[in-house]
């Protein structure tokens, strides 16, 4: 029983990368390189348990999100007064 929940995801996911292959390869291609990198990384980085977790990489992604925000909206705001 503990192994039906993620066999049942993997099923699912792949059959949207199928889904997203058959309508837009592209998309499909860039899941694929997506996923591969992250193999990668997870091979090469391995958890070193939660006691050498820095305090600041939980936040990261919420950080990393905010500043893109931030980013495109400058970019937007002088698109804008150009035009």
């Amino acid at each position: 029983m503990t192994l039906f929940s993620p066999i049942a995801g993997m099923l699912a996911l792949l059959a949207f990368w199928g889904l997203a292959w058959r309508n837009r390869p592209i998309l499909a291609f860039g899941i694929f390189l997506g996923v591969a990198s992250a193999c990668v990384v997870a091979v090469i980085v391995r958890p070193a348990g939660i006691q050498h977790v820095p305090i600041w990489l939980p936040a990261l992604p919420f950080a990393v999100v905010a500043t893109a925000l931030l980013y495109f909206g400058v970019l937007a705001w002088l698109w804008g007064r150009s035009r």
